[in-house]
């Protein structure tokens, strides 16, 4: 039987500039909830928690990739309550009688999908051993989507870490990093319907082992950094992936020992920046032009992630346990750091599994250890915690929409992000009626009236408007 197994997972998250500039206000971290688990190590919340999404309904909900109710649980998906602080698990990855874990175990990511449901992967178990995809309501009844399947007869993957929903309304993800025999980037729809897109190669070319995960841009391609690979070669790239053709390209291969070790974000201009060994920052651009700029702590972390805030700087942690202290920094997209904030296991905890900017401008995340003073019957195994910058709420970023021409009345479905909190949507200034799917989706009905011209999504951050226009017919 496959046991417990973690591997944080980064989240790659789009956020529109608004300029470029030092804090005038001191970030505060403040520490929302610890993890506990008794002294006999059961945690029925759960422990390590490595990812955390907000939701529609304003509530957060994550994955622990260890612990819960029931016999030898081994993972955790829970809703967090700002306003209250409270975590309430909605379902616990625990054995069967028989000791298997037929719906997986250490869950690795969640996500909010259109449709209303939480979707996900499991790292381990499931029906063959190597993780699963599930989908979930938010009041807890589990559905397994997929179980991988990882032999020389059945190359689907093993190990998902990833998982993402695109235009097309299918979930995206990969797998990995894993060499025998395949790991994959992959397309799963909301049924359970499973293809393989395209298997890492790291002995014709520079590609690496799975993924750090990836964006949808703009042009509707993906962009993201792999994992491991070897180290006599190119170690690791940035890829761009077309889901409509398939048609896969690798940009820039990174050498041993300054191989990437995180995510991608984009910016305004469409650029990309990512993180490689060493808290180096660099810049590639969707045809593979590249620039390094200089490491944005003094301490040489090798693990991160980075995103784009409201501020229209760059803010990125590292990971290091309690004996070797984090750090979040911010830079400008110019490659300048404007500061290197460090975090400890009592404020924060040790090693983010991921940040994002919420609704209310601040940041909020997880830490996989730490958080708190340790007790002789209260251990302390990750924490939920918010960092307070003084920032503004987020503008939403509106990437995409389809389909891009349609009649009076016809559905138009809206790609971006920070649409949590939307207040209204409009077609060349006339308002139209609109369903917040996700913080990613929105559905709007063209209004009767509107003509030919960009689509506005308004928040509390502001007003965004489309790059190109919508053709009414």
């Amino acid at each position: 039987m496959r046991r417990f197994y973690s591997r944080v997972l980064f989240f790659a998250v789009l956020f529109p500039a608004i300029g470029a500039s030092a804090q005038s206000v001191t970030p505060t971290f403040n520490l929302l909830f610890s993890f506990p688990c008794d002294s006999n190590f059961v945690c029925p919340d759960g422990y390590f928690p490595v990812s955390l999404v907000e939701g529609i309904d304003g509530n957060f909900y994550g994955a622990a990739v260890g612990g819960g109710t029931g016999m030898n649980a081994q993972g955790t998906i829970f809703k967090f309550t700002p306003s209250s602080g409270q975590v309430a698990v909605l379902f616990s990855f625990a054995e069967q009688p028989d000791g298997s874990l037929p719906l997986g175990s250490s869950p690795e990511t969640v996500i909010e999908g259109t449709d209303g449901f939480l979707y996900g992967t499991t790292l381990l178990n499931g029906k063959f051993g190597e993780g699963t995809v599930f989908k979930m309501t938010k009041t807890g009844t589990m559905q397994d989507l997929h179980d991988f399947c990882n032999t020389l007869t059945c190359s689907d993957g093993a190990l998902p870490s990833f998982l993402m929903q695109a235009l097309d309304g299918n979930f995206y993800g990969s797998t990995g990093p894993q060499n025998f025999p395949t790991s994959v980037l992959y397309r799963i729809s909301s049924s359970g319907t499973y293809k393989v897109l395209h298997t890492f190669d790291t002995k014709t070319q520079p590609d690496g082992l799975g993924t750090y995960g990836f964006l949808q841009s703009s042009d509707q391609n993906f962009y993201g950094a792999t994992t491991a690979g070897e180290q006599n070669k190119p170690f690791n790239s940035i890829f761009r992936f077309n889901p409509s053709t398939g048609a896969y390209t690798i940009l820039h291969g990174f050498d041993w020992p300054r191989v990437a070790t995180g995510n991608l974000i984009e910016s305004s201009a469409g650029e990309l920046f990512g993180i490689q060994a060493n808290s180096i920052l660099y810049e590639i651009s969707k045809t593979g032009a590249y620039h390094m700029f200089g490491a944005m702590s003094p301490t040489q972390f090798f693990n991160s992630a980075i995103l784009r805030a409201s501020d229209g700087n760059l803010w990125g942690n590292f990971q290091a346990g309690c004996g070797f202290q984090g750090g979040v920094f911010t830079a400008t997209t110019a490659g300048s750091l404007l500061q290197d904030l460090v975090y400890g296991c009592l404020t924060v905890g040790e090693q983010i599994g991921s940040m994002f900017q919420a609704a209310d401008g601040k940041f909020y995340g997880v830490t996989s250890g730490g958080g708190g003073v340790s007790t002789t019957n209260n251990v302390l195994n990750g924490t939920i915690f918010s960092l307070d910058a003084g920032l503004p709420p987020p503008t939403a970023t509106l990437i995409n929409f389809t389909p891009t021409k349609g009649a009076a009345g016809s559905k138009v479905l809206l790609q971006g992000a920070h649409f949590v909190g939307t207040t209204a949507v409009s077609f060349n200034g006339v308002n139209a009626t609109f369903q917040l799917l996700s913080g990613g989706y929105i559905s709007a009905t063209v209004p009767a009236g509107a003509t030919t011209g960009r689509i506005a999504v308004t928040n509390a951050g502001g007003t965004t408007t489309s790059a190109k226009p919508f053709t009414v017919q």
